[in-house]
C-alpha cells in the first residue's frame, strides 16, 4: 500500500513519461541487487570425505598398482598418511600405538597429515601427538611425502588411501585396517568410495580376523593382529570391591556404537534396578534428552576411564561393524562387558565365556546387565575375569605387525 500511495503522489507532480522511467529505473536497481546477492550464495561442494582430485585421479583399474621388489633391509622409513588429528579417536590411539612398537625397534617413523576435508597444521599435529597420545615422530604435509625416502607408506581411514594410491614414488603401499568403513554410510557415494579402496592392491593388515575376511572378498591380501589391552592401565592394582554400579559407552557421534539402542536399554535396566548409579563416558552427552539419572564423564584419560572400570559390576558396549577394543580392557580390570553378539565381535574376541552377549534388542540387552548385576558373587566374578585376562597384552600383536611388513616388503630373514 505504501508504495502505491508513493506512484500516485509522484505520478501526480511529474506526469507519466518521468514517472514511468522513475519505476523503470527503480525496477532495474532492484534486479542488480538481486542478482548480487544470488551471485555470493556459495555453492554446495562435493563431498565424498576426501580430495575430488585424488579420487578422480585413482584409475586402479586400468592403472593398477603394482608392489616393488623387496628390498633387503632390516631397518625401514615407515610412512603413515593421517587424517587430521581428533583427541578422542581411537583410531588414531591405535595408529599411535604400532607406530610406537615400530619406533622402538628402531624403524623410522613419519607421519604425513593429509589435508582432504579440514586444515590442521602439521606441526599442531605434532603437538597433538606428543601430548595426547604419547608419541614423538616428526609430521609433515601430505605434499611432502613424494620428497621423503619412505620404504613402507601406510594408508589408514579409507580417504586417506586415494593419496596413497596416486603417489608416485617406489614405496611399498600396505593398508592398516581397523574398521569396515563402507558400514560407516548409508548405501551411496562415500559406501562405494571406501569399498573401492581394497580393490587398490595394498597388502593389508587388518585389526582382527574379521576384518581379513571381509577385505578379502574384494580380493584383498591381508593378514591380522589380535586385539590387547593395556595391563599396567586396566589391571586392578587392589582389591576393591565394587559399586551398584554400572557403565556405558557412549558415542552418539559414531553411529556404529549404537548410542540410542543403548539408551533404550539403560532405560529398561533402570526400571529394573533404579538404585543403581549408571556412567556415561566417551563423549559429552549434556544436550541430550536421556530419561534416567545417570553420570556424563564424557572424554576422559585411561586413568580415568580405568576407575569407572573397576567401580563397575557391567559396562553396555555395543558395536555393530568391527569390534570394540574395550572388551578386553573391561576384562583386565574386572568390569564385565555386555554386548551385541555377532560375527564381527566374537571373530575378533574369541569365544569368551566372561563375555555377556545378547541380541542386539534393548530388552535382550537389558536382560543381559540384569544378569550380572543379579548375581550374588559378582565380586568373586569379577576378580576371576581379571586374573583370566593377565595374557592379553599387546606386545604379541606388535610383534606379529613388525614381522608381517618386513615379510612382505624385505628379504630380511622373518624369524
Amino acid at each position: 500500500m505504501k508504495y502505491i500511495s508513493v506512484f500516485f503522489q509522484y505520478l501526480r507532480h511529474n506526469g507519466i513519461k518521468v514517472t514511468f522511467e522513475r519505476c523503470l529505473s527503480f525496477m532495474k536497481r532492484k534486479l542488480r541487487r538481486s542478482h548480487a546477492a544470488q551471485s555470493v550464495i556459495p555453492k554446495r561442494p562435493i563431498d565424498v570425505m576426501t580430495s575430488v582430485e585424488d579420487v578422480v585421479k585413482a584409475d586402479f583399474v586400468t592403472e593398477p598398482y603394482i608392489a616393488p621388489k623387496k628390498i633387503n633391509k632390516t631397518k625401514l622409513n615407515i610412512g603413515w598418511v593421517l587424517s587430521p588429528i581428533s583427541i578422542g579417536s581411537g583410531g588414531q590411539h591405535t595408529i599411535a600405538r604400532f607406530a610406537k612398537s615400530l619406533q622402538e625397534r628402531g624403524h623410522s617413523i613419519t607421519f604425513f597429515i593429509y589435508e582432504s576435508i579440514s586444515r590442521q597444521p602439521a606441526d599442531y599435529s605434532h603437538q597433538l601427538l606428543k601430548e595426547h597420545f604419547d608419541i614423538d615422530v616428526p609430521c609433515l604435509p601430505m605434499s611432502q611425502a613424494e620428497k621423503e625416502d619412505i620404504d613402507v607408506l601406510f594408508a589408514t581411514g579409507w580417504e586417506t588411501a586415494y593419496p596413497v594410491f596416486n603417489m608416485k614414488n617406489p614405496a611399498h603401499k600396505m593398508y592398516f585396517v581397523q574398521d569396515f568403513e563402507p558400514l560407516f554410510y548409508g548405501m551411496g557415494s562415500k559406501a562405494v568410495l571406501a569399498e573401492n579402496t581394497y580393490r587398490f592392491g595394498f597388502y593389508g593388515i587388518t585389526a582382527g580376523c574379521w576384518l581379513t575376511k571381509k577385505v578379502g572378498e574384494y580380493g584383498m591380501k591381508a593378514d591380522f593382529f589380535d586385539f590387547g589391552a593395556d595391563l599396567d592401565i586396566y589391571r586392578p592394582t587392589e582389591k576393591t570391591s565394587k559399586k551398584k554400579q554400572i557403565c556405558f559407552y557412549a558415542r552418539p557421534v559414531t553411529e556404529r556404537r549404537a548410542f540410542e539402542i543403548g539408551v533404550l536399554t539403560l532405560t529398561k535396566f533402570h526400571q529394573m534396578h533404579p538404585d543403581y548409579n549408571i556412567v556415561f563416558f566417551g563423549w559429552d552427552v549434556s544436550d541430550y534428552d536421556i530419561p534416567f539419572p545417570y553420570e556424563n564423564r564424557g572424554i576422559i584419560s585411561p586413568a580415568e576411564l580405568s576407575s569407572i572400570y573397576h567401580d563397575s559390576q557391567a559396562c553396555l558396549v555395543l558395536s555393530l561393524t568391527n569390534a570394540s577394543l574395550l572388551p578386553l580392557e573391561l576384562l583386565a580390570a574386572g568390569c564385565v562387558p555386555v554386548m551385541n553378539d555377532g560375527e564381527n565381535n566374537r571373530l575378533v574376541i574369541g569365544e569368551n565365556s566372561d563375555i555377556v552377549y545378547t541380541l542386539d534388542s534393548p530388552i535382550e540387552l537389558a536382560k543381559g546387565l540384569d544378569e550380572v548385576v543379579s548375581d550374588p558373587d559378582i565380586e568373586a566374578r569379577c576378580q576371576r575375569i581379571s586374573k583370566s585376562a593377565e595374557s592379553s597384552s599387546w606386545d604379541a600383536s606388535y610383534e606379529k605387525f613388525a614381522k608381517i611388513i618386513m615379510r612382505e616388503v624385505t628379504t630380511a630373514n622373518h624369524e
